[in-house]
């Protein structure tokens, strides 16, 4: 006997539509947590980024200046004209501070100039700058022969002239110094070498491979918002570098980077605040009558050297007292260097609200500089609304103090 064949489908169970609601609520409500945790996650990363790259940007900032502030006035003993824009009224200096307010505590970032050396010593990119006597080294001239004329390589002088704006012909009257040790002004150029006027004096002895500079001054300027001539490429503000065209510079002032066909370009995005002091010697008629002695000045009096030796309000162009004509950039040994960098972009909170978190509620004082008083410009910081939108944004403050150790000239 065969057995009969039952049907079993009306005795299966399935899912309810209730419980199936359920699940799907509780699914969204684990992928809404997971993707609320992953924006968590990334704006945390994309926060901790812009505090490194924050701080990195002071950091760099800070080598850069301090790499050329070592070399102002590399080689320029000797010479007596201009370095570009590197002069006070005339009169060349290795180093050149702007932007500092003789009446009080000033705002805005300031300003600096110095001479620095540009030369090629890798055969990779060119035709060795240097001097290059044929046959076993030697020297040009005698000991006691002023020396005139500067043989270098093939094609060393082209690669000159292409390595500045304007090319070759700029380099007719432009400083020079060989060795660094000696300076003078280029006044011929051939394929062969350079002509010197005045000659260097003797007694002076230049062996083959000795390095030639050509002198530059450059400039050091932080470029304010909203940055009309869009020298920061659209990331105001900006720390900018150049050597500043000798026609731009106003007569008696500092070269100036925010104008017109300036030459200077941007070296450090998110660098809001550049403030210098200097330390001098023989540069106060009251401490050792103005003679120096290889020791910072004690201008406050104190006994000791401390913060307040620092000059940050002077007019470096005049000879106000107490310190009249003594107080020239040539006394200049300690140049403190303060960099204020923030992040390019505001935060917009850890979770999914758009609300721009407060970092701090205080206005730093950075050298003599209370941001209370105008970040970039007088009464620029006033309002609430300017206030709030400054408080936005996180910062890093780092100082360094540099001495100057090859201001020959």
């Amino acid at each position: 006997m065969r057995p009969s064949l039952k049907l079993y489908g009306w005795n299966q169970s399935g899912f309810t539509l209730v419980e199936i609601m359920v699940a799907t609520m509780m699914t969204a409500a684990i992928v809404a947590a997971g993707f609320g945790a992953l924006v968590v996650s990334q704006k945390t990363t994309r926060i901790t980024g812009q505090i490194s790259n924050t701080q990195a940007t002071a950091r760099n900032a800070l080598d850069m200046i301090t790499a050329d502030l070592k070399l102002a006035g590399f080689g320029m003993r000797g010479l007596t004209t201009t370095v570009g824009g590197c002069h006070i009224n005339g009169t060349p200096y290795a180093l050149v501070p702007g932007d500092n307010n003789p009446l009080g505590a000033d705002t805005g970032p300031d300003t600096i100039s110095m001479v620095v050396p540009m030369t090629n010593s890798i055969t990779a990119v060119g035709p060795l700058w240097q001097v290059f006597v044929p046959g076993a080294p030697g020297t040009i001239g005698g000991l006691q022969t002023p020396i005139a004329n500067i043989p270098m390589p093939a094609n060393a002088t082209t690669a000159m002239g292409n390595a500045i704006p304007g090319g070759g012909a700029a380099l007719l009257g432009m400083p020079v110094s060989i060795g660094g040790m000696a300076g003078s002004t280029i006044s011929a150029v051939s394929p062969g070498g350079l002509t010197l006027n005045p000659a260097i004096p003797a007694p002076a002895a230049f062996g083959s491979g000795t390095q030639v500079y050509l002198l530059q001054c450059i400039t050091y300027q932080v470029i304010p918002p909203p940055d009309n001539l869009n020298l920061c490429q659209g990331n105001a503000p900006c720390l900018v570098r150049g050597a500043v065209p000798t026609v731009l510079v106003g007569p008696g002032g500092p070269p100036n980077c925010n104008q017109v066909n300036s030459g200077c370009i941007p070296i450090m995005d998110g660098v809001e605040d550049l403030q210098l002091g200097y330390a001098c010697d023989g540069c106060d008629p009251r401490v050792n009558n103005g003679i120096p002695d290889l020791q910072p000045d004690d201008l406050n009096l104190s006994n000791q050297f401390d913060q307040a030796d620092f000059i940050t309000d002077r007019n470096w162009f005049g000879t106000a007292g107490p310190y009249g004509a003594y107080m020239t950039p040539r006394t200049i040994r300690l140049v403190q260097v303060n960099i204020v960098a923030r992040q390019t972009r505001a935060d917009q909170g850890m979770g999914e609200g758009q609300a721009t978190p407060v970092h701090t509620t205080t206005f730093p004082v950075i050298s003599d500089h209370n941001h209370t008083t105008g970040l970039f410009a007088l009464g620029d910081t006033a309002s609430p609304a300017q206030q709030s939108a400054y408080f936005q944004f996180r910062r890093r403050i780092l100082t360094r103090t540099i001495e100057l150790r090859n201001q020959r000239f």
